[in-house]
């Protein structure tokens, strides 16, 4: 009996690290250590509030993924008049839709680095992007940057004298 016991704990304990060989790394962000900056015509600036879940192994990108958000009332142009502008109903709207949610649903390797495809949620539009990015891992800390654009009028901000295009940058260091 004791070693039909044991059996099963073996067995039991083999099974459960062979799927934890299959997961991927869980990566905490470090908070207040990262830049989320945007720039457009008329507006340039930075949001905070980033929150979320970064599953991310370099060897297993099937079961690799992101489900972050951000605070838009974090938003910080530098002018208060612009971040009331843009936190206003006609643009982010941020007392309706505070969130911006961004969840991945394939990684894929490139010659250079690496691209997450998923949907970015604004206000109640939904868009599938592609973000390149790249990854340097120290052990147990490492950093994800990428750059991207959206384009504004795709998520139904007015205009509000800024431009069509946004560029953003990401520098998210992490730990484990």
């Amino acid at each position: 009996m004791k070693n039909k016991t044991l059996l099963i704990v073996a067995i039991t304990f083999i099974f459960c690290s062979a799927f934890t060989l299959f997961m991927a790394i869980n990566w905490q962000i470090k908070d207040k250590e990262y830049a989320i900056k945007f720039d457009t015509r008329g507006a340039k600036g930075t949001i905070t509030g980033l929150k979320g879940s970064i599953n991310f192994d370099e060897k297993n990108l099937n079961q690799s993924g992101f489900d972050v958000s951000i605070d838009v009332n974090t938003i910080n142009t530098g002018s208060n008049l612009k971040n009331k502008h843009a936190l206003a109903e006609g643009f982010f709207n941020g007392g309706k839709y505070p969130i911006i949610r961004f969840q991945s649903t394939k990684i894929e390797k490139t010659a250079s680095a690496y691209q997450v495809v998923g949907n970015l949620t604004i206000k109640e539009t939904t868009k599938n992007i592609s973000i390149p990015f790249a990854f340097e891992n120290n052990g147990n800390e490492g950093n994800f940057k990428g750059n991207f654009t959206i384009n504004r009028s795709d998520y139904n901000l007015n205009k509000w004298g800024v431009g069509e295009v946004v560029k953003i940058e990401l520098v998210i260091p992490v730990k484990k």
